[in-house]
């Protein structure tokens, strides 16, 4: 398709560092025609030039209605990198939907979900949760049925404070899961929590988990902590914490692939990010309204900047699914996503969920971003335009010695 007949996208805020990359890609994978649009006519008109023919700039306030809506006029979808979603309270999301565009958000506004017409709205709802509702998809791509899933991830870099607001939110959403209970179960036929017909102020949704490293007694079971799988990677050193939770994101997933167990880690190295939240989750539910909220946000920022100081940023998350083949083999599978650019990671999973929206390929209303990454394309987007990224499967007869049946997914650019 020409650069003159491709579908234009509009990129709020897309001259920073995520809308900047999803930019970069959108241009690079799909011909898109690009819309740059901030604050700044300098910085949006520089990264347009960079970008070459079929890109333009525009200067846009996500605040004001009416310069959004000559800005969102002949679009087919709009991203919004632009951090004031949440302050807005879904404002931004109504207008472009108004207009008859797909919305992708990468802050989850606060607002309500209900859909407004016959376009499609994405939400991203934190790097952990996003990634805790894709891994299992990409794990389950092809498998007859699936039992039971294990997830961990860890993280460490410095985040924005609006970016930080859509990774709380989730976990106030999500379902605590105490360390003495052994594996979230997900009894067959009922909804999970994060399913639907979940309260979004539910319980806190995290507990450290203490027992990891317990074993069974001589002659007798294990508990169901030293049953759990471990990461590929050594826990870090103290001080660090793992708390344990069931994103909504997963849950979803749990109750779509009907799967009897689900459990997810987060790792968090240094001292400054888990007391941030573990005061978060102390809180009784009702009490973060959004001036709280945002407090803690710029609280949480300040926290993963000083615990990243003199350390490199990285992102991993590690997966394991149980389940059966179309030819009834219980088999194993295992999924290892290892990254350095933080950024970058979002933007590219920001601009596969604009790629799904601006090809019809969503459904209306609104939707959350791990619901629409689609499981090998998004890994496939993922290693060829960030440099040192790598996505590894595998597949493990169970009980058996085995060896991958997909040859790793390596970067394909140098660095």
């Amino acid at each position: 398709m020409s650069a003159a007949g491709a579908p234009l996208v509009g990129i709020l805020g897309g001259y920073g560092r995520v809308g900047g990359v999803a930019a970069r890609v959108l241009s690079a994978e799909c011909g898109y025609r690009l819309r740059v649009g901030g604050r700044s006519a300098d910085a949006a008109w520089s990264l347009a030039r960079r970008l070459g023919t079929g890109a333009e700039a525009a200067v846009v306030d996500a605040a004001d209605r009416q310069s959004l809506r000559h800005f969102t006029r002949g679009c087919t979808a709009v991203l919004d990198c632009s951090g004031t979603a949440f302050a807005l309270r879904g404002r931004v999301r109504r207008s472009v939907l108004a207009a008859g565009v797909h919305y992708v958000g990468m802050t989850d506004d606060g607002g309500p979900h209900a859909g407004a017409g016959p376009a499609a709205a994405v939400l991203f709802t934190g790097l952990g949760g996003t990634l805790a509702g894709w891994l299992p998809r990409l794990l389950a791509d092809g498998l007859d049925t699936a039992t039971r899933f294990d997830g961990w991830y860890a993280g460490r870099g410095a985040v924005a404070p609006h970016a930080a607001v859509s990774g709380l939110l989730s976990r106030r959403r999500a379902l605590d899961v105490p360390a003495d209970t052994g594996p979230s179960r997900l009894p067959g036929g009922d909804l999970p929590a994060g399913s639907p017909s979940r309260r979004p102020d539910g319980p806190p949704g995290t507990a450290r988990e203490e027992e990891a490293d317990q074993a069974g007694p001589p002659g007798g079971e294990a508990p169901p902590a030293a049953r759990e799988s471990r990461p590929p990677w050594p826990l870090p050193a103290r001080p660090a914490a793992v708390h344990r939770f069931l994103p909504e994101e997963l849950g979803r997933q749990a109750y779509l692939l009907r799967l009897e167990e689900a459990r997810w880690h987060e790792v968090f190295p240094g001292d400054a990010t888990p007391t941030v939240l573990d005061r978060l989750d102390r809180r009784p539910p009702g009490t973060l309204d959004t001036r709280a909220l945002m407090a803690f946000a710029r609280e949480l920022s300040r926290a993963r900047r000083l615990d990243a100081e003199k350390n490199s940023p990285y992102e991993m998350t590690y997966g394991t699914l149980d389940g059966l083949t179309s030819d009834g083999i219980a088999v194993r599978r295992s999924a290892l996503m290892h990254c350095t650019n933080v950024s970058g990671l979002v933007g590219v999973l920001a601009s596969v969920a604009v790629h799904e929206a601006a090809g019809g390929r969503l459904p209306s209303g609104t939707h959350p971003a791990a619901a629409t990454l689609p499981p090998r394309g998004t890994a496939d987007w993922i290693v060829r335009h960030l440099a040192r990224a790598t996505v590894r499967t595998t597949e493990i007869p169970t009980g058996a010695t085995g060896t991958p049946t997909c040859s790793p997914m390596a970067a394909r650019r140098p660095g």
